[in-house]
């Protein structure tokens, strides 16, 4: 059996359609962030169950100092909406507000509170640092000094690229079921695959019944591979590799925080909401820099007794010319010259210099539709 919702039951929130608002319903207007949208449409379709809004200022204090909702559910990051000053003003508690993107109505919100909130105290205790190099840290300090919390009535989706390759959590638990997977492991991704990729998701699925694949669609920082390249390159692995009724690849619509060992947990708990029963954690997760330890994340997740899915840890997998196949530091015990390891960094270099990776590094279906693209990384 496919495992509960996180807090044991989907989101569902009802449809807004913009044609027939009537302004004079309600109170206030907010502009939001492409950031923000988003995450109002991962909260209407059940990703981020069981908030249905962004979180009040019990919840949010739990949240930093316990990595859990005031009810002791899991919950390692606030869900959030800050506002100017200047536009606190125009929204009050207990109203009934709109939220806007683009100057198009995409949400109401009944406004449950305003707060105001220390952003350095926040930075320390999501990312575990208050350096603006940080990326979250940056965008904390750029965003509102007040916050607003509240329900989301009402709302609908955002434009979002390969929104025709996009399943929500209720769409996923019936292809799930349909199929037959009562146990099904989850591989979150920012990157195209390589064989140490493939290698942890081959192992994954000789346990579970199928494959989730479900890269993460959405700004992300310089340097990281392109959305299209990342959709593009999963589907010719597992169209030329995997059995077509043991995977399912769709994209996930999600603002990474680079937090790490806290958004480690987020990770796990919406996999969940989509269905998954096993989530796979590998080397720096999450991570950016040196912020973080190689594997803070998985330490960060053995803390969780009570998460409802079952943490698969793997360690770092490279390729021994000596062992003639991919392995661990756990079973290979030959010297780094013997070792070729899976940096980001060298593949990207390989990548832009039209090199052709070696075929124990990644694939050459994989590596003809990266070299295909006129830009397959972030600029």
């Amino acid at each position: 059996m496919l495992p509960m919702p996180h807090g044991g039951k989907l989101v569902e929130i009802r449809d807004m359609s913009p044609d027939s608002l009537d302004r004079s319903d309600y109170k206030g207007f907010i502009e939001v962030s492409y950031e923000t949208a988003v995450t109002v449409m991962d909260i209407k379709n059940g990703i981020l169950s069981p908030i249905t809004g962004f979180v009040e200022e019990n919840d949010y204090h739990s949240i930093l100092n316990e990595q859990r909702l005031e009810n002791g559910t899991p919950w390692s990051i606030p869900i959030m909406m800050g506002i100017g000053e200047d536009s606190s003003g125009k929204v009050r508690e207990g109203d009934t507000a709109v939220l806007s993107y683009g100057g198009n109505p995409i949400a109401e919100i009944e406004v449950s509170q305003l707060y105001r909130y220390d952003k350095k105290k926040h930075s320390e205790s999501v990312f575990g640092t208050n350096s603006a190099d940080h990326p979250g840290v940056a965008k904390v300090q750029e965003a509102g000094n007040v916050a607003v919390a509240g329900k989301i009535t009402a709302a609908g989706n955002v434009a979002v690229p390969f929104i025709s390759d996009t399943l929500f959590p209720k769409e996923t638990r019936k292809i799930f079921s349909e199929r037959g997977w009562t146990t099904v492991s989850a591989f979150q991704t920012r990157n195209v695959p390589h064989r140490g990729h493939e290698q942890i998701q081959r192992l994954s699925l000789r346990s579970t019944d199928g494959l989730f694949i479900n890269p993460v669609i959405g700004r992300k920082k310089k340097g990281d591979y392109t959305d299209e390249a990342i959709m593009k390159a999963y589907s010719a692995l597992v169209e030329s590799y995997y059995p077509p009724n043991k995977v399912l690849l769709t994209p996930l619509h999600y603002e990474m925080m680079y937090a790490g060992p806290r958004e480690a947990v987020m990770h796990a708990i919406m996999r969940k909401n989509f269905g998954c029963s096993h989530f796979i954690v590998g080397r720096d997760h999450a991570g950016v820099g040196s912020f973080y330890g190689p594997y803070e994340a998985q330490e960060n997740l053995r803390n969780f007794n009570d998460l409802g899915i079952s943490i698969v840890p793997f360690e770092e997998t490279f390729y021994c010319r000596k062992c003639e196949q991919l392995v661990t530091d756990r079973e290979c015990a030959h010297p780094s010259s013997y070792q070729e390891r899976f940096s980001g960094t060298k593949l990207r270099e390989i990548i832009s210099s039209e090199q052709l990776p070696p075929p124990e590094v990644m694939r050459l279906e994989v590596y003809n539709v990266i070299k295909s693209m006129p830009e397959p990384f972030v600029r």
